[in-house]
């Protein structure tokens, strides 16, 4: 009578892993690797907002929410001046109805404010540089409508170098998006600027070099940021405010301080 013995071959783990070992991975690695995705998305949406709110809080002790307007807190400092007499505003009209508003025109950022005509000039454009920023030499036209292709001096506002207030506008987006090179996020670190930071205008072969004041934030209503007041040489840029939104305009005070 024979006898029989069944013996289990060893197991291949070679083979088991080429069997095995991917469905695996992705079942436990895969769940923790979107999650880590996700939450470092999330991150780079909120983050922003945490920073900006802790940049806004350093600049000035109060907000829109307080019952003194950003205006008068500024006016408060000196930085902007009340309208007088002497003081040139440009204009106000009925609030203008826009749908499906494009920021990427400088006519809606204030649609109180009737945009003025471009007092002629040979010089049409010109450059801003920002060192902190590594902002070299951005283009700025002067009475341009399409903030996506340079920057752009609001019309009738002061040129550089004169007395006035010289008011140049920026397009801005999430800061985790800053790109100094491209115009749809140039000014998008304007709030992180300090004072005495240096803002430098090279306009008709002059230097102008501007120091930074103040910061402030207005309603796209609150038209008085155009204001000229023919004593002081400043210089503001504006931009849309919170990060990534349209809903206030920041403004980044600036005063001559070397030619």
């Amino acid at each position: 009578m024979a006898l029989y013995r069944y013996v289990k071959a060893p197991i291949d783990l070679t083979t088991q892993k080429k069997k095995i070992g991917l469905p695996v991975l992705l079942t436990n690695v895969m769940p923790i690797a979107f999650i880590a995705v996700g939450f470092v998305l999330i991150l780079l949406v909120i983050y922003p907002f945490f920073s900006y709110n802790l940049t806004l809080r350093r600049w000035q002790e109060e907000t829109l929410i307080t019952p003194i307007s950003d205006i008068a807190l500024a006016e408060s400092k000196g930085l902007v001046a009340p309208i007088s007499a002497n003081s040139e505003i440009l204009g106000t009209s009925g609030i203008k109805v826009i749908e499906n508003i494009d920021y990427s025109l400088v006519d809606n950022w204030f649609p109180e404010a009737p945009v003025p005509p471009v007092t002629p000039s040979r010089v049409t454009h010109y450059s801003l540089s920002i060192p902190k920023l590594k902002i070299d030499h951005a283009v700025v036209t002067i009475g341009g409508k399409k903030l996506s292709d340079t920057l752009i001096q609001y019309p009738g506002t002061a040129l550089p170098g004169e007395y006035g207030n010289t008011v140049i506008f920026g397009h801005s987006v999430l800061p985790t998006f800053y790109n100094p090179k491209v115009y749809k996020s140039i000014f998008s670190l304007i709030p992180t600027l300090v004072k005495g930071d240096k803002i430098i205008i090279d306009y008709d072969g002059m230097q102008f070099i501007y120091n930074v004041e103040n910061y402030f934030e207005v309603k796209p209503e609150e038209i008085d940021v155009l204001e000229q007041r023919f004593d002081q040489q400043l210089l503001s840029l504006i931009t849309c405010v919170p990060p990534g939104t349209y809903l206030r305009r920041g403004v980044l005070q600036t005063r001559l301080t070397k030619i």
